[in-house]
């Protein structure tokens, strides 16, 4: 099916998946978890839904693009050329790809799977962690997907490559993408093959995830799995600017989102607990 129909990425074809795995993963129970597989995953397919019509309310809104802010901050960080101008030439990109930047590509395209499949293994093997896990994803997701619609923004490539207001950017995943010879498998609802909005820029929910995920797993973690979560974190931010998909100001506020969600969630659900046990809310073990 992928080399017939394309890779599958946009998120309403990795839910399909998801759902039918875990189904089958339910057989032994599946009147009991069907109804609760339902009701667990419809907020997330929800909220990606939004996601896909980002681009249309942004229109609908008048919201016109930005991209000053991000270069601005860019350059007062790191000073001219932006970074990933730096990055490209010190390691001689070109539009031949080399075998390194293979790497870099598995590193981003991790982004479109990668929290879902974790939530698909803790709905099925520690299910009070995933409704913790859920919870913050969809809190993050939800601030994302807001600030698109009301900041839709160009990234770099975009801004090299059709607005020619910055030196040449090359696109690296994609010069990944054409050398593995696959495409994108359509949407559900769409028949195009790009990745999501392209002006989906601010925040980096590439960056903010992976730290999400970094936060999420940290407490309790070893060493060596801690390791690997900051790798991770570091490869995909390098990635996002090497590969002329982000600035680091929309790196710095995916990481900002992310830090924000995992600290404020938890607060936010023990001071609903306690104004519960006080009466000033209703309890949900009253409420049934």
């Amino acid at each position: 099916m992928v080399a017939r129909d394309g890779l599958f990425i946009h998120t309403d074809t990795v839910f399909l998946w998801l759902i039918a795995a875990l189904a089958v993963a339910s057989l032994t129970d599946l009147r009991r978890l069907a109804p609760r597989l339902i009701v667990d995953w419809l907020p997330l397919a929800l909220l990606f839904t939004l996601y896909d019509y980002s681009r249309q309310l942004s229109d609908w809104l008048g919201v016109h693009t930005h991209s000053a802010l991000q270069i601005r901050f860019d350059e007062l960080l790191f000073g001219k050329p932006l970074l990933t101008v730096r990055l490209q030439h010190w390691l001689g990109q070109t539009k031949a790809v080399r075998p390194w930047e293979y790497a870099l590509f598995g590193v981003y395209m991790t982004h479109f799977f990668l929290a879902l499949v974790i939530a698909a293994f803790l709905w099925r093997f520690a299910y009070p962690r995933f409704r913790e896990f859920r919870l913050q994803l969809v809190a993050l997701f939800t601030l994302g997907f807001t600030t698109y619609v009301l900041y839709p923004a160009d990234p770099p490539w975009l801004v090299s490559q059709k607005l020619h207001e910055l030196p040449t950017i090359y696109r690296v995943v994609f010069e990944v993408w054409s050398k593995v010879g696959l495409h994108a498998a359509g949407s559900l609802f769409e028949h195009g093959n790009e990745l999501g909005n392209q002006l989906a820029a601010v925040p980096s929910m590439h960056a903010a995830t992976s730290l999400f995920i970094c936060l999420f797993f940290w407490r309790g973690a070893r060493m060596w799995l801690r390791a690997v979560l900051v790798i991770y974190v570091l490869a995909m931010a390098f990635t996002l600017i090497y590969g002329g998909e982000h600035y680091v100001f929309d790196i710095v506020v995916g990481w900002l989102y992310a830090i924000a969600v995992t600290a404020a969630v938890p607060v936010a659900r023990r001071l609903r607990v306690s104004a519960s046990e006080r009466g000033l809310l209703p309890s949900p073990t009253r409420s049934r």
